[in-house]
């Protein structure tokens, strides 16, 4: 439930100016202990914190149960405004259901926790206000029927339609870790599209996967004009050179891509020093760094100017159970990096990127791994094995940086795949440029 609710709920149930509504600590013994208690209060009544007219109606039904206590604060009144924290939550052991987006997921409940983040009204009004960080009271360690797990709140829970389910079998259970297996792997039956029993791979192409034998050999007449080996070959871009160069133009291509060149370079080879816990580390490794801050950072060739980042591209603490891995970064890596400009363009538009984390973040796990994703399976995601797409993009960048680091001019030109094109390529001395101008051919293996 949003903040923004819960403090519009708030600024109606909790005015302390009216006093014929409920007080805020009436509200919170029997709705509570929870910072949503205005929220669980209008849930109680199947009332919606987001409704303007619901809230209308939570007030007067505050209004009523206050005229009933008659204002004394008498201890038989207690009985007519509990509602029971607990009531509308599921009891530790049972299995319950609930439906997100048309998808019905079922969950063991495994564990509950009771916090009092509220202690006194004016850290209730500040957390309102939102000056505070927030945890909700009630927190339910649950675990799904396909072997994830999850933490959950009371508030989200009142707040959806769950209800009690009964326990899934063995092959239930065992059908459901099979499914988010191969959802993660991205594996489905090329022939019938289902995901639900270990897949067998094609033994010729390696591409596609089956349920069974039977499924393929109903699949081959469609599939075997696909079934064939492929590898990805670098070749000259046969575009240049240009029928019509502008030589202005291609100066100032020239010039930009050296200073985007040199920043590249300046990160493999390590110079560079990043502000930690306010000292400057000279070339620091990537577990120097805490996910999710922000940093400083200098490199030789910038002047003295200094980029500023957040550390995305490693995620270490809790997440990573001990065992550094790179899960956002190639969450990052798939969602934003194969379709835009940097796919082609390569490490020069990687670096001038809106985002310099991304580019830093992989320098320094480069530098400190050997590879731009460290990647483990013992991170809290429980990823079955690296998914193969994850493979295939760590592959393709790791071998852009490898070449970078061995030879700085072997790094794809960021003007060469552009619909303007790279005006310098062919340009005699230094006007010339010096990166290449290749295309990604596949060729078919017999």
């Amino acid at each position: 439930m949003s903040r923004q609710w819960e403090g519009l709920a708030a600024s109606r149930l909790c005015n302390a100016s009216d006093p014929t509504l409920l007080t805020w600590k009436q509200l919170k013994r029997s709705w509570g202990p929870t910072g949503y208690f205005c929220c669980n209060f209008m849930f109680s009544y199947g009332l919606k914190p987001y409704n303007l007219e619901d809230i209308d109606e939570a007030v007067a039904i505050s209004r009523g149960l206050k005229e009933m206590d008659d204002g004394e604060g008498r201890e038989d009144s207690k009985e007519v405004l509990t509602s029971d924290a607990m009531s509308g939550l599921p009891e530790v052991g049972m299995w319950i259901k609930y439906t997100i987006m048309d998808r019905e997921l079922r969950c063991k409940v495994v564990s509950h926790e009771s916090m009092d983040s509220c202690k006194d009204e004016g850290e209730y009004f500040e957390w309102v206000l939102g000056l505070n960080g927030y945890v909700d009271d009630h927190q339910f360690t649950v675990e799904y029927d396909d072997g994830d797990d999850d933490t959950l709140d009371g508030s989200f829970l009142k707040e959806i339609n769950w209800s009690y389910a009964p326990a899934p079998g063995k092959e239930e259970l065992e059908v459901a870790v099979q499914q988010r297996s191969n959802q993660i792997l991205g594996y489905c039956c090329q022939m019938c599209k289902s995901t639900s029993t270990k897949m067998l791979r094609c033994k010729a192409c390696k591409k596609v996967h089956y349920c069974d034998p039977t499924c393929q050999r109903k699949d081959w007449p469609t599939h075997q004009t696909a079934c064939v080996k492929e590898k990805v070959l670098l070749q000259p871009n046969t575009r240049y050179p240009l029928a019509n160069v502008e030589r202005k133009l291609g100066s100032s291509q020239k010039k930009i891509q050296k200073n985007y060149n040199s920043a590249v370079m300046d990160g493999l080879n390590g110079n560079f020093k990043i502000k930690i816990n306010g000292m400057w580390v000279r070339n620091p490794k990537a577990t120097d760094l805490e996910t999710s801050n922000r940093y400083e950072l200098i490199h030789d060739s910038s002047k003295g100017d200094v980029v500023h980042f957040k550390q995305r591209a490693l995620d270490t603490g809790p997440h990573a159970n001990g065992e550094p891995t790179s899960c956002s970064l190639l969450m990052t890596m798939e969602l934003c990096m194969e379709d835009d400009s940097s796919n082609e363009g390569g490490l020069h538009y990687l670096v001038r990127g809106d985002d310099p984390g991304t580019f830093w973040g992989m320098v320094l796990n480069f530098n400190t791994f050997g590879t731009v994703a460290p990647f483990s399976t013992n991170c809290y995601c429980k990823f079955p094995k690296m998914p193969p797409k994850y493979k295939v993009m760590r592959k393709k960048w790791d071998k852009m940086f490898s070449r970078a680091k061995a030879c700085s001019t072997d790094v794809q030109c960021m003007f060469a795949d552009t619909t303007i094109g790279c005006h310098s390529f062919g340009l005699e001395g230094e006007t010339g440029c010096s990166f290449k101008h290749d295309i990604a051919v596949k060729e078919v293996q017999k």
